[in-house]
């Protein structure tokens, strides 16, 4: 039988360890085989150890930038808060700042406000008129309706109201819009042919 774990890479055969680790307790041969070819054997288990922990450490850093994000705190405040001993300085730094940037744009995308609400309003009677027009041109050429034209609908009404309000479907307000916009669409095609 040949052993698939020769083939990998040491990051590959890393995270197979990690994993097998993890889930089993061990290894089995063709891993260990794999392993003392290629290194050894005791670094490498030092080294998965150590990879676990920093995910861990990473994880922790990380649940504290979003805490601190969701409470209002600044970049600078949040960098002088948070510690480890795992990570260098630099190394932290660049992986806080990466972190804020993520959580921060979640949080404003999710934010809802009247701004929000005002362009959502414009982007559901925009959106209506543009998915109504589809809709109604493809149920005029083809003759006939199918529910499965109602996903392009969804497509093209998110895109239009996005477009228009900068945020994704993960803000309520948006989805509601589209969801409404859809609604819109598929109903109005069928009052302007009774």
């Amino acid at each position: 039988m040949k052993n698939i774990y020769r083939n990998y890479n040491e990051e590959d055969l890393l995270v197979a360890y990690l994993y097998m680790v993890d889930h089993t307790g061990t290894i089995n041969d063709e891993m260990r085989e794999a392993i003392n070819q290629k290194f050894n054997y005791n670094e490498f288990v030092k080294k998965a150890e150590y990879r676990k922990i920093l995910i861990k450490e990473k994880g922790r850093v990380s649940f504290e930038v979003h805490n601190r994000v969701q409470k209002g705190d600044d970049l600078h405040l949040i960098l002088e808060g948070i510690s480890s001993e795992l990570m260098d300085k630099r190394e932290l730094n660049l992986f806080i700042t990466d972190k804020f940037n993520q959580f921060l744009k979640v949080k404003e995308n999710n934010k809802v406000d009247q701004k929000t609400i005002y362009k959502s309003l414009l982007g559901v009677v925009i959106a209506s008129v543009v998915g109504m027009l589809f809709l109604y041109s493809v149920v005029l050429y083809t003759a006939q309706f199918s529910f499965f034209l109602l996903v392009p609908v969804y497509i093209i009404n998110y895109i239009v109201i996005r477009m228009i309000t900068g945020k994704t479907r993960d803000n309520i307000i948006v989805f509601l819009a589209v969801f409404i916009s859809v609604i819109i669409s598929t109903v109005l095609p069928f009052l302007q042919i009774m």
